[in-house]
């Protein structure tokens, strides 16, 4: 798709943004509206007008003062999916934003990710040859942007990065194998110039990977630590991403119902996340190190898998008691938590679809967040409503832990009573595996994997958050 501004529309095909009292768009426009009035008055819905030969569309963004950056996203989405539907190829789209408070780059920007975020549809295993139209050129009309191009480039490399995130999670499982990923992530290592290495079993084992090697030993596909370096130079912070990567998770020997299993495919969203962001980061030239720790493992049903009531002694050397296989992920990552300390990091960020509790607290379209310091605190929400990719904290509540004590080790994997506070226990277990103050926990269980199309977000693997520590680590 072919992206360029002008100061003027030249397509038949033009689409324009409207909320309540507005009075940027032409005045013959307006006029049309004015005649409409009863009838267009809600977000997201569309008037067409045939006007001097032109083919006009007009969305409506809603009330005023609740039209931001995010709405341009929907509002671009909105114009893709339309021209897309109505089989058009080329398209203008002009951006009225005058008396919203919005930056003229801001609103310029988060209507590419708009355009480019909707284009993507996961189709590798789809056997119909047929030709799928496509959207070839789109003008939005603006003012000069002086980087625009600069902008659109920049759109464009975020955009890939998102999408390798979502067709890793969309893989399925017996071909996103944890080799596959080991290859996958070499082959990224090799094109970015990035630092790569691998700790298999035996050497997991020496080291002290106990944790993570338990989990995944009961699998015909071995466990390993993948580890990728993007190195700027010694001046420069250090930031650990550690991303889950359990690649398929039946639950273990507490196996999942059948209706709780058929996504798990997506349970390796985390470490996708952390592999696409040092890929996009290093393309980006952030000047920032950056450590990205994925630790793989299957969850799987063997004579070999590990136990409800096993004790396990960790990375650190904690021992943990196994109450349930299923609580998994967060033994995976303990290990990484543990061996990214050993890096001396300025800050760790973790990725991980973690508990189901936290789709209870916050549904589908909020990724649950813990910070352990408030140091970066208000950065990460302030990238998070520029991006769109809405977060919310929840507690590191420390009378909590009590609810982690174990009768024969030092922690056990499940608080008790299990079903209180499930998302806040799985990141306090997190926390006990960690010394880096500035550590951050992401619960992604609701927002990495949706069970349909919600705006610039197909059904499937989302690339959720992805954009808002972009953002978070540009500004470090």
């Amino acid at each position: 798709m072919n992206i360029k501004t002008s100061n003027d529309s030249k397509e038949n095909i033009i689409f324009y943004p409207y909320w309540e009292e507005s009075t940027l768009l032409p005045a013959e426009i307006l006029s049309k509206i004015s005649e409409d009035k009863d009838y267009f008055t809600a977000k997201g819905q569309v008037r067409r007008y045939f006007l001097s030969n032109k083919n006009i569309l007009v969305i409506h963004l809603g009330k005023k003062e609740k039209v931001t950056l995010e709405s341009f996203r929907q509002f671009l989405s909105s114009t893709y999916k339309i021209a897309k539907k109505e089989l058009f190829k080329s398209f203008d789209v002009t951006l009225c934003y005058d008396g919203l408070g919005l930056k003229k780059e801001d609103v310029f920007y988060s209507s590419l990710e708009g355009l480019l975020l909707s284009d993507y549809e996961y189709d590798k295993f789809k056997s119909s040859k047929n030709k799928k139209f496509k959207v070839e050129d789109v003008t939005l009309i603006i003012e000069e942007i002086p980087n625009s191009l600069e902008l659109i480039n920049k759109a464009k490399l975020i955009t890939e990065s998102v999408f390798m995130t979502r067709d890793l999670v969309n893989g399925p499982a017996n071909f996103i194998t944890i080799d596959y990923m080991e290859d996958f992530a070499k082959e990224i290592a090799g094109k970015d110039n990035l630092k790569f290495s691998v700790i298999r079993e035996e050497q997991l084992l020496k080291d002290g990977f106990n944790l993570l090697h338990s989990v995944g030993k009961g699998s015909v596909q071995r466990p390993r630590l993948i580890e990728l370096e993007y190195f700027v130079g010694n001046d420069k912070p250090t930031i650990c991403l550690i991303g889950k990567g359990i690649i398929f998770d039946t639950g273990g020997l507490n196996i999942k119902p059948e209706n709780f299993m058929s996504d798990m495919k997506s349970d390796m969203a985390g470490s996708a996340t952390a592999l696409s962001l040092i890929h996009c980061i290093s393309n980006l030239k952030l000047p920032i190190n950056v450590v990205s720790l994925l630790p793989m493992a299957e969850n799987a049903v063997d004579g070999n898998s590990y136990r409800p009531g096993d004790v396990i002694i960790a990375y650190n050397k904690k021992s943990v008691e196994i109450l349930n296989t299923d609580a998994e992920g967060r033994l995976i990552l303990s290990d990484a938590l543990s061996y990214s300390d050993t890096k001396k990091p300025d800050l760790t960020i973790d990725f991980a679809t973690l508990t189901g509790a936290a789709i209870i607290a916050l549904g589908t379209k909020i990724a649950t967040v813990y910070f352990r310091d408030e140091k970066y605190k208000q950065k990460m929400f302030d990238a998070s409503k520029k991006s769109g990719e809405a977060i919310w904290e929840l507690p590191l509540f420390e009378d909590y832990k009590e609810n982690l004590k174990a009768d024969i080790a030092d922690v056990a994997n499940l608080g008790t009573p299990s079903r209180q506070a499930g998302s806040i226990m799985g990141a306090l277990f997190l926390s006990e595996f960690i010394e880096n103050q500035q550590w951050i926990h992401f619960d992604l269980a609701g927002t990495a994997f949706f069970d349909k199309e919600w705006n610039y977000n197909p059904k499937g693997g989302t690339g959720f958050i992805l954009r808002t520590i972009v953002e978070f680590l540009g500004k470090m």
